[in-house]
């Protein structure tokens, strides 16, 4: 059984693998070639540099060689994501996954997708349907909470772009898949003393009305209806750690929306389904992430405190670089008496990613640069089932998500180190 001991580094640990400061250099080269080539080469390292400890993360490269050793077909990078860190390791993993024909990421507990449920036959097709579902949820999302703060609906989806995700241009979530806009309405209350409403539609592939397939019309009307905790967009503790270690949650960093990015995980049904059939009660750990239950709401207003002072927000990020940087370690470990919770988050979701990528390799055409972004912990899997694959590391970028400065946390040198050693002998104990 888990220890409450355990609790905090548990909390730590899963809550942000699962998912600006002092100038320093973001992107570091591996510091040698034979460790990165490893199959089992680690997605997480500690440097430390003078009076700064920083915590890095790997994005790393794979692909096929020709008869002649040369690289040869798909590239695939993968990033191990990290749910809170400095702005700039965000910026840099986006450019990097925005050249991406395809991007394969992880979102339990992001905007959701629903599914095309006739389904289609073709993955590019499936993809389609998929990508502008999602970002008719994000609109349809805007549009409740513009009502929520307006007490009316917006007369057009120009009024929403304080509500959405703006990268590079434009706002993405207002086009649909094939790059028209979504058609936006308002409807007057159909009797007296009932509500108004709206529709959202995408005309698909086609551009005109009606069509079957991935031409056919697609509409907001066929989702499940909003919930009211899309609307709050209550803080979960992800969000609440962010703010108390001075860093950023990965969410408001990054932009998700694009046509080329995928989500490739399970359903939050699905998710909870296995929770409540298996480890049921584990999923109060999942709430409290998520930021709907009293436990997350005690815990995000004790890290809220860590915030109001300067000392306390380094000490709070040191401990948490402390732990993230065994978090590969810990996880892959099932420590604590976490097994069962942990086959079903990191294993079966594996398997979802897996099965996308087999499916995007066996394409006649295939893309030519595939990226996945998702916890260091799953990483080690997919890296792996490449090697077996005859996949070959070609290349390794090391980026700093956080670092703290030693020297800069007004503590003597002696109690900085003794609480180091303190986490240290913690982690292990766990690993025993």
């Amino acid at each position: 059984m888990m220890q409450a001991k355990h609790l905090p580094l548990l909390l730590l640990a899963f809550g942000l693998v699962v998912h600006q400061t002092e100038a320093c250099p973001q992107d570091a080269p591996a510091p040698k070639a034979s460790e990165d080539k490893s199959p089992s080469a680690p997605f997480i390292r500690l440097v430390e540099e003078g009076s700064f400890v920083h915590l890095q993360v790997a994005a790393r490269s794979f692909q096929g060689h020709d008869e002649e050793g040369q690289p040869s077909g798909p590239r695939i990078t993968l990033c191990a994501a990290m749910h809170v860190g400095e702005a700039a390791f965000y910026s840099g993993m986006q450019k990097q996954l925005d050249a991406c024909d395809v991007v394969l990421f992880e979102g339990v507990g992001g905007m959701p997708i629903a599914l095309d449920a006739e389904g289609v036959n073709k993955t590019s097709e499936k993809a389609a349907i998929a990508v502008t579902r999602r970002r008719m949820r994000a609109v349809a999302i805007a549009i409740a909470q513009f009502r929520s703060r307006h007490e009316r609906y917006p007369t057009d989806l120009s009024q929403l772009s304080s509500l959405l995700p703006s990268k590079g241009h434009g706002h993405p979530a207002l086009i649909d898949f094939w790059g028209t806009v979504l058609i936006y309405q308002r409807h007057p209350p159909a009797e007296k003393g009932a509500e108004g409403t709206f529709s959202l539609v995408s005309l698909g592939a086609d551009k005109k009305t009606g069509g079957e397939g991935v031409a056919r019309d697609l509409a907001f009307s066929d989702q499940p209806p909003i919930e009211s905790r899309e609307i709050q967009n209550k803080r979960g503790i992800q969000q609440d750690m962010a703010q108390a270690l001075g860093l950023v949650f990965q969410l408001d960093a990054m932009n998700h929306l694009g046509s080329s990015w995928r989500n490739s995980d399970a359903t939050a049904v699905e998710l909870m389904g296995w929770l409540n059939g298996e480890v049921a009660d584990q999923s109060a750990l999942l709430s409290a992430l998520d930021g709907s239950s009293f436990v997350a709401d005690l815990v995000g207003s004790m890290l809220r405190l860590f915030s109001l002072s300067k000392t306390a927000q380094s000490m709070l990020r040191l401990v948490t670089i402390e732990v993230l940087a065994r978090a590969e370690e810990v996880l892959q470990s099932k420590a604590a008496g976490l097994g069962d919770l942990m086959e079903i988050l990191l294993d079966r979701r594996n398997e979802i990613v897996l099965a996308d990528l087999e499916e995007l390799l066996a394409q006649e055409e295939p893309p030519l640069q595939i990226g996945i972004i998702y916890g260091a912990a799953h990483q080690s899997e997919f890296q792996a089932a490449l090697a077996a694959k005859g996949f070959l590391c070609t290349e390794t970028t090391w980026r700093t998500a956080a670092r703290v400065d030693l020297d800069g946390l007004g503590l003597p040198r002696a109690q900085v180190n003794w609480t180091r050693r303190a986490l240290a002998r913690s982690i292990d104990s766990m690993l025993k």
